[in-house]
């Protein structure tokens, strides 16, 4: 079993619930060390080391390897996955995040906004990039 943590799309529960087929416990969390921005011309977010910045997200908890592998897929090969250490109320977890592995000049100058995301994407996300997400990765996996 896996925990990951998570600081965009995947915060909210609809979203990890549609991909994953069921409800994943999580707990907020907080990473240390890595800064989050918004990427240019997309309506998700990128993280990358930052000395002194924290990110403020939530750690998926106790992903089975079905979770894991539609995550990967759902992430793409713009992140890596690494292990990391996030802080949450019940003390650190060790987990891992994906962090951005594409050119730097593709980041904003700025963050990401979750209101923003809720209200200008959320649902054209369920509506259409989940199934076809999940289309995608079970044709994929025949």
């Amino acid at each position: 079993m896996q925990h990951i943590f998570v600081y965009g799309s995947l915060l909210f529960n609809t979203i990890t619930e549609a991909l994953c087929g069921k409800t994943i416990e999580s707990a907020e969390a907080t990473l240390a060390n890595y800064r989050r921005f918004a990427v240019k011309g997309a309506d998700y977010p990128a993280i990358i080391p930052a000395e002194g910045y924290k990110v403020k997200g939530k750690v998926l908890l106790n992903l089975d390897e079905k979770a894991n592998d539609i995550l990967n897929f759902y992430e793409g090969n713009k992140y890596e996955r690494q292990k990391v250490s996030v802080k949450t109320e019940a003390g650190p977890i060790e987990a891992e995040v994906y962090i951005w592995d594409g050119p730097l000049e593709a980041l904003e100058t700025c963050d990401w906004n979750e209101n923003t995301f809720k209200k200008e994407s959320l649902q054209y996300y369920l509506d259409e990039v989940i199934p076809a997400t999940l289309e995608e990765f079970s044709e994929m996996n025949k």
